[in-house]
């Protein structure tokens, strides 16, 4: 083998894995995403239920912060 062909080579083994991270990754994304739709929905569900009751408040107002670092673990990935 040359040199050129052991360079091939090993772009085309870093290009091979790459694309496995890059799938695996996008894997996690997607349950974190099918996660976060989850916790939107109670969220959703929480507020809807007694707007004026301190402790839905409190959680749904946890709830919220929850998704919204989700959101931006997200964006950023």
């Amino acid at each position: 083998m040359t040199d050129f062909d052991d360079f091939t080579a090993k772009l085309k083994q870093t290009r091979d894995e790459l694309k496995l991270q890059m799938h695996l990754a996008s894997k996690e994304a997607e349950e974190e995403w099918e996660d976060l739709i989850k916790d939107w929905d109670a969220f959703v569900h929480k507020t809807q239920l007694d707007k004026s009751a301190d402790e839905v408040g409190e959680a749904a107002k946890e709830l919220g912060i929850k998704i919204k670092s989700a959101f931006d673990r997200l964006r950023k990935s």
